[in-house]
């Protein structure tokens, strides 16, 4: 069983207008819908997609978290929710105008040591061939170093760990020795303390080296229209091209995409090379589609890999 986990999951409000957004104005949107939102939660869903279920946990609490429970068991995905007393589960709008998108992004509910030790526990019930996913930032309310305490509860058992996460997050799991690690360019910029127009190949390649000498078996480095690349501890590196698309919908996913297409092909086929072209067909069909991909989507791409 694949167990995704986001500390602050989230509604997202996507709302779009027909004219530009100038600040202090007042617009009334032409469309709108209302989506459980956050690393983990796409990822089950994206999953849900490809034929394959998991189990979603993380902290929810308030009216807005009825709401998050009840879209994510409406997509079909089983979930293992912390309920907690105080605040909200967040809000996160994005605001989508002809020329650009605007995100603003909740707080999310307030998390007690009491909140995390039960979710501990939760973890530490996975069973030895589990997959954990661990997804997303973690927000202010909580302990920075929160997803190197969820591996501890697993460490005694033979649970594949996944990371995808920003960079800060990085060195606390690295230890624990992933199965999959995930990061995008900007990401590996920030790990680098440099801007993203600073990286060449050669850079890139040595650092997914590191990363795998750091503990990680397998590293995806997703590099939006220059495809993917992959490193395994055994120093073997591939680039994967992706098939030209026309224009990019909507980014939003992509990399959660990619994160589900692996893990969905590998299960069926144990396959590293087959995983990582499906990952990568999964995060583009999901970046020219308005919303996560379909099933049917990732096939089309991927037979173009």
């Amino acid at each position: 069983m694949i167990y995704t986990l986001t500390p602050s999951p989230s509604l997202d409000l996507v709302m779009k207008f027909s004219q530009d957004l100038i600040p202090g104005g007042a617009y009334r949107a032409t469309e709108e819908e209302l989506r459980p939102g956050g690393r983990g939660i796409n990822i089950s869903i994206m999953l849900k997609n490809l034929g394959i279920d998991s189990t979603a946990l993380g902290f929810v609490a308030g009216f807005s978290g009825d709401e998050l429970m009840r879209l994510t068991s409406e997509s079909g995905i089983k979930t293992g929710f912390i309920r907690v007393r105080r605040g909200r589960t967040r809000i996160n709008l994005k605001l989508h105008d002809p020329k650009q998108e605007t995100k603003l992004n909740g707080l999310g509910p307030v998390v007690t040591s009491k909140d995390i030790e039960y979710l501990k526990h939760r973890v530490a019930s996975l069973n030895d061939g589990d997959f954990l996913v661990l997804a997303g930032n973690i927000p202010p309310s909580l302990p920075q170093d929160i997803y190197g305490v969820f591996c501890s509860a697993v460490a005694n058992k033979d649970i594949k760990i996944v990371l995808d996460a920003p960079s800060p997050l990085w060195d606390g799991v690295l230890p624990f020795k992933p199965f999959l690690f995930k990061a995008n360019l900007g990401e590996i910029a920030d790990h680098l303390q440099c801007t993203v127009a600073d990286l060449t190949p050669e850079i890139i390649r040595n650092k997914a080296r590191l990363l795998c000498k750091s503990g990680a078996k397998h590293v995806i480095i997703s590099m939006g229209r220059d495809g993917a690349l992959y490193s395994g501890q055994d120093d073997q590196q591939m680039h994967i091209i992706v098939p030209e698309l026309p224009d990019v919908v909507d980014k939003t996913g992509a990399g959660d995409s990619m994160i589900a297409g692996f893990l969905s092909d590998y299960l069926k086929r144990q396959d590293i090379l087959s995983a990582v072209k499906n990952a990568v067909a999964a995060g583009t069909a999901t970046a020219g589609s308005a919303g996560l991909a379909s099933a049917s989507e990732v096939q089309t791409l991927r037979v173009r890999i």
